[in-house]
């Protein structure tokens, strides 16, 4: 690719992502992978990021009937009702009030409020000690760099990638035997520290999908510890 073409891609994506950003600022509505799902302000809509997608259609083609699955970074609630619809228990936990309370009613609207509790939390924080889960699903925060309100902790890591140390560092007390992360991330951040902070914590990482779009490559990781099994098929 050449600089100019680079270039010419880099001021569409940044122009695109800032009408993205300004979606936040009012209530939608979407059906979405067979959800009927209603987006309130503040919150990010799904549909409109390829990484939400993308992450959603990998979680439904996994056999995941019997599983303890926490969903970080909850925004609408579209993972942990897939999840739930594929026969999770799942625990969604945001840092925005907001986004726990659109994921609780979207959970109501499908039927699933048995299957998925929403809570308000950093991450693991708030949660019980003792809780463990199968399977920890997150479409992160990729920007290194501080949030400048509570809707844009969907974008803003932390200056030095917080969200990430922090969901490495709870790993492996949150994990059950043979449990594993999943998470997707974007070519427009360095995957490098976050894939440091979680070999810190004896976490090893694969590949399962990888899609180059307009704007960015999209990558969806999966970690567990040495020599733990794979997910059920």
């Amino acid at each position: 690719m050449n600089l100019l073409s680079s270039a010419v891609r880099r001021i569409a994506y940044l122009v695109w992502h800032s009408r993205l950003r300004a979606t936040l600022n009012r209530a939608d509505a979407c059906t979405l992978f067979g959800l009927d799902l209603v987006i309130d302000p503040g919150v990010l809509h799904p549909r409109h990021f390829a990484s939400s997608r993308r992450l959603a259609q990998h979680l439904m083609s996994l056999d995941l009937r019997g599983f303890r699955v926490a969903d970080i970074g909850a925004g609408s609630g579209l993972l942990a009702l897939l999840a739930a619809k594929a026969g999770a228990d799942v625990t969604a936990v945001d840092i925005n009030p907001a986004a726990v309370a659109c994921t609780s009613e979207n959970a109501r609207r499908n039927g699933l409020s048995g299957r998925v509790s929403a809570r308000v939390g950093n991450v693991f924080d708030g949660l019980p000690p003792d809780v463990r889960f199968d399977l920890v699903v997150t479409n992160p925060p990729f920007y290194p760099r501080d949030p400048e309100s509570l809707p844009d902790h969907a974008f803003a890591a932390g200056a030095a990638n917080d969200f990430f140390t922090r969901l490495a560092n709870g790993l492996p007390q949150r994990l059950a035997r043979n449990g594993s992360l999943l998470l997707i991330h974007s070519s427009d951040a360095d995957f490098a520290p976050v894939s440091s902070v979680l070999a810190a914590n004896r976490l090893t990482g694969r590949t399962v999908f990888e899609k180059q779009g307009f704007f960015e490559t999209l990558t969806i990781r999966e970690f567990r510890a040495t020599n733990e099994r794979r997910y059920r098929t």
